[in-house]
């Protein structure tokens, strides 16, 4: 049995346990809830787990595809909006999170799934007070992808259903992946706040099975790209990380540049959301496929020229 008292935190400052932004009095009964939490998942650590919290957008989509029906308790707020989350209807049936580990321990979870952008102070909090956190890594390629998928599916005690997904998704890709007898076309990426994507990613991978060569992959790994060297490159298609009914937002704005508007007069314009290319399922055989439907045109150019 897991002795919890506030003399555990004996000599500990409120800092230490994430409590410092609170008044002296919400930050003791925090600390005495999260004493009641801790006890939950320490005798419920052996069990499968029927009490998952997400903190990770693409650990969200895992989770909801792998876990047995209503043992996910909460996901992240972002995979509730249709914007950036694919399951987005299925999300909006449980409730949400912002990556805060009395967020979390609030469900008294027996399994917290995080990512590489999950806050480190978050992660050691949840650890220190036992929570069972398994960390997921990146999909930075389909192996990748199938990596995270089989690290998820082991901790949801779902391994079957996770070869299931894999098999899936590698299905599709390959049924919508480009006639390699196809000129390749030449093409760039363009994101928000002027990023590209470099060798090594999971969007450059994808578009290789678009057909499609990544002429950004010269100027190296993920970085900004001057709209000015942008201009100068010899592309046939130029991508844009956004949705066709996206709202406004500064670091957006850059898509709708003059020079952008510009350069559909010799090159194919696609807009591709990244929540097709972001994580490391089904979805990313959708976003060959309308790589591969939006640049027919440009390769049957190609292919008499």
């Amino acid at each position: 049995m897991t002795r919890c008292s506030l003399d555990r935190f004996a000599g500990a400052r409120d800092d230490d346990h994430g409590f410092g932004s609170l008044l002296p009095g919400a930050a003791v009964a925090a600390r005495g809830f999260l004493c009641a939490a801790l006890l939950t998942i320490s005798s419920s650590a052996q069990a499968a787990p029927q009490r998952v919290v997400s903190l990770n957008l693409c650990a969200d989509e895992l989770a909801l595809r792998l876990a047995d029906p209503g043992t996910v308790r909460s996901v992240t707020f972002l995979s509730q909006d249709p914007r950036y989350g694919n399951l987005a209807s299925l999300a909006a049936a449980v409730r949400a999170n912002r990556g805060l580990a009395e967020e979390a321990l609030a469900y008294r979870p027996d399994l917290v799934l995080a990512g590489g952008f999950s806050d480190p102070a978050t992660v050691f909090a949840l650890k220190r007070f036992g929570a069972r956190v398994v960390e997921i890594g990146g999909a930075d390629s389909l192996e990748g992808a199938r990596k995270q998928i089989r690290d998820v599916a082991a901790a949801l005690d779902q391994t079957e259903r996770g070869e299931a997904l894999i098999a899936e998704i590698d299905r599709r890709v390959d049924e919508v992946t480009a006639d390699p007898r196809l000129p390749r076309l030449r093409a760039v990426v363009l994101r928000p706040n002027g990023y590209s994507v470099g060798p090594g990613s999971l969007a450059d991978e994808i578009l290789s099975r678009a057909g499609l060569i990544n002429v950004a992959s010269q100027l190296g790994a993920d970085r900004q790209v001057p709209l000015e060297v942008l201009a100068r490159l010899d592309a046939d298609v130029l991508i844009l990380d956004r949705e066709d009914n996206g709202g406004p937002s500064l670091a957006g704005a850059i898509l709708d540049h003059p020079v952008v508007q510009a350069l559909s007069r010799r090159m194919t314009i696609v807009s591709l959301p990244s929540r097709l290319w972001t994580c490391g399922g089904p979805e990313i055989a959708e976003a060959v496929r309308r790589l591969v439907a939006a640049t027919a045109g440009a390769r049957a150019r190609e292919a008499t020229q």
